[in-house]
């Protein structure tokens, strides 16, 4: 009698996970759908979410809906939320999204969560769900290059600064800006500097001792390359080159870029002056001797 007993008792609790199971999991989501796969600011996304009933009873009073609070994403042309009047046991049906990037969306991955909320048949009883997407995208990293502006002398040992700025909206990890050696100058430090992180609109500034030949041409090339990652650590590369002016220091003090050095003419100044008062005090002496003479 006791094993009659347990057994049932273990069919009765089979059973009732069984239809435990059934109501918690009737109404699924069996796909998504996310076009484009990478998406920027501005960019139009595509979602299609298919449910599936994998219950035994017809659903009705289906609603999806895309939580969308603090999220960088806007419904366009449409609603946040969908509604289907039924979906029948065992049948799939599709709720459709429009949304479109905002400017402010940064790079990185999103997870929206979806609310889900439906009737079983024959049941008065709402039945609510939530789950979860996610969107990626991706802002390429705009990035800036600025010569400042330092004299640069030929046949001298210079100091050539550049400012490298994050133009975009998504920060930049693993900043790093490297020269090249060129006939035009010969590197005094280091070729390589790095920056690491730069967040968005926000710079930082690299300097290179170089050695200018006295033979080259006002203006010169200056190429570097540079290298960073996003924040989903896309990697990138560019190659510059910056042109920059060099002058002889004749032109440079005709410009006006560097005062003109007066040592000289002060030293042969100051000997004029020195000689002309021994001249006016050899001459005085004399004076004064023939002046006593006479007397």
């Amino acid at each position: 009698m006791k094993k009659i007993l347990r057994l049932l008792t273990l069919i009765f609790l089979l059973v009732s996970t069984l239809i435990t199971i059934n109501l918690t999991s009737a109404l699924t989501i069996n796909s998504v759908l996310i076009e484009p796969n990478e998406i920027s600011q501005g960019d139009l996304v595509y979602i299609e979410i298919d449910l599936k009933n994998n219950g035994e009873e017809d659903v009705n009073n289906v609603d999806i809906n895309l939580e969308l609070q603090d999220l960088p994403f806007a419904p366009f042309e449409s609603s946040s939320g969908y509604g289907i009047a039924e979906i029948k046991s065992k049948k799939t049906k599709s709720a459709k999204f429009k949304l479109i990037t905002l400017n402010n969306a940064k790079s990185q991955v999103y997870k929206i969560p979806i609310k889900l909320t439906y009737f079983e048949e024959d049941s008065s009883q709402i039945i609510t769900k939530t789950s979860l997407i996610s969107l990626e995208v991706l802002s390429k990293p705009v990035i800036g290059v600025n010569v400042e502006e330092n004299l640069l002398l030929k046949g001298k040992n210079n100091e050539l600064s550049i400012k490298v700025i994050n133009k975009g909206l998504g920060d930049v990890k693993f900043l790093e800006v490297e020269s090249v050696n060129s006939i035009n100058f010969d590197f005094i430090s280091s070729k390589k500097v790095y920056i690491g992180d730069l967040d968005s609109d926000d710079f930082d500034t690299v300097s290179f001792k170089i050695f200018l030949k006295e033979d080259i041409s006002d203006k010169i090339n200056f190429p570097i390359k540079i290298k960073y990652s996003d924040s989903l650590n896309k990697e990138y590369s560019e190659n510059l080159n910056l042109l920059i002016n060099v002058y002889t220091k004749e032109k440079a003090r005709k410009l006006g870029l560097i005062e003109k050095n007066y040592y000289i003419e002060t030293v042969l100044l100051a000997i004029t002056l020195i000689l002309a008062f021994i001249f006016y005090r050899i001459w005085k002496t004399s004076k004064r001797n023939r002046t006593m003479s006479n007397i």
